[in-house]
């Protein structure tokens, strides 16, 4: 080989050895992928983190405080937090549902254990509670309880939201938009809203107080054998008992509570109205003392949704009994095997023989068939709400 080849050689061998991997080589199109590759297993880990992360945050927005709550886990914008890791698992976010019959044709929907039957034939579970024990239908859905709290299901999309922790010290106002409760010693108020709880006041109180209902902003709870008495969220006090309160029925148009109450100067037990003087609760005018009235209010009587009448519960009948005048004023033939509850001015129960049976003011007795496949041991669901949207469904 000649010394000029030779040459040539050596300076096109040093130029290929000096020039970059060419784009389209095997090996640069390998750890070209290797580095894409990566990349994405990076990215996904990082979005994986920051949804666990905001999963975490939004977890401890549910109100569970029968489980480790204190007054320390109240915000001050209202919210509350869940300071307790060993909160047991939350159910599935969505009810179970199934096709039931169509429309029931009844005006209230019906519980029988953990199933709810509704008015438009849907069959839906209640979990996440253990053995339910009470269910309203509020505006934006259900609201349910039993020993392991209370839970929201949503009307529009079957999603439930935990509401409070242990135990059945709760109570709704008449339009299912505000919840009270007792837990860790202190009463809470809280609005009911789609997204859960909105806690607006409350404060510490005794251990044997249980609220039962609302009278405008201030909350009536029974203070054990003491009586009934009037509780200020936004002020909390030692609540003042009136003893002669024995059962009370709900409030009326214009905050009034219609009330069993025992006689002032006697034995008899008449109805009246609760007012609130102050921080008292003080007894009105009372009326139908003379019709024989029981102390099983709780159990055996029902007030109407305008307020106007009460039921009690008799031997094969129902009164209708004037809440103003205190009179009977009609009586309807029924042997109730559960608990009566009025709707549109109807008085619902159940017939001996499975049917529906509604009961008007007047003495008016119309039944109808429950839906198939319905167990032994139904319930009604009250309907809280505004009086104009009761039995609209």
């Amino acid at each position: 080989m000649s010394p000029m080849l030779e040459d040539r050689l050596r300076d096109l061998f040093a130029a290929t050895t000096q020039n970059t991997r060419s784009a389209d080589d095997p090996a640069t199109r390998a750890i070209a992928r290797a580095r894409v590759v990566r990349k994405r297993r990076l990215t996904l880990a990082s979005a994986a983190a920051v949804l666990l992360t905001g999963a975490s945050v939004l977890g401890l927005g549910a109100l569970r405080p029968g489980v480790g709550m204190s007054p320390t886990a109240m915000l001050p914008n209202g919210a509350l937090v869940e300071p307790s890791s060993q909160a047991p698992p939350l159910p599935p976010a969505v009810a179970e549902v199934e096709h039931g019959p169509g429309d029931t044709g009844l005006d209230l929907d019906l519980r029988a254990g953990d199933q709810l039957w509704t008015t438009g034939g849907s069959v839906v579970t209640l979990s996440g509670v253990g053995a339910v024990t009470r269910a309203y239908r509020v505006p934006i859905g259900w609201v349910y309880g039993g020993e392991h709290g209370v839970r929201l299901l949503l009307r529009s999309d079957g999603t439930t939201k935990a509401l409070t922790g242990e135990g059945d010290d709760w109570a709704l106002d008449p339009e299912g938009g505000r919840i009270t409760f007792v837990a860790d010693g202190r009463l809470h108020v809280a609005a009911v809203t789609a997204k859960g709880l909105a806690v607006t006041g409350g404060g510490p109180v005794g251990a044997h107080v249980r609220p039962v209902g609302f009278v405008g902003d201030r909350v009536l709870i029974r203070t054990g054998d003491a009586g009934y008495a009037l509780f200020d969220p936004a002020a909390p006090a030692e609540p003042a008992a009136n003893a002669r309160v024995l059962a009370v029925f709900g409030p009326r148009a214009g905050g009034a509570v219609t009330a069993l109450v025992r006689e002032e100067d006697g034995d008899r037990i008449c109805l009246a109205r609760l007012t609130a003087a102050g921080a008292e609760l003080a007894i009105g005018e009372t009326t139908g003392c003379e019709l024989g009235l029981t102390r099983d209010g709780d159990a055996g009587a029902r007030l109407s949704a305008d307020g106007s009448h009460l039921y009690q519960a008799g031997v094969g009948a129902l009164r209708m009994i004037d809440v103003d005048s205190g009179r009977e004023t009609a009586q309807c033939a029924a042997r109730t095997a559960t608990t009566a509850v009025w709707a549109t001015g109807d008085l619902l129960l159940a017939g001996s023989d499975r049917l529906s049976i509604s009961c008007r003011a007047d003495g008016g007795r119309e039944t109808a068939a429950l839906p198939a496949g319905v167990p032994d041991g139904w319930q009604y669901v009250p309907w809280l709400g505004p009086t104009d949207d009761l039995g609209t469904k």
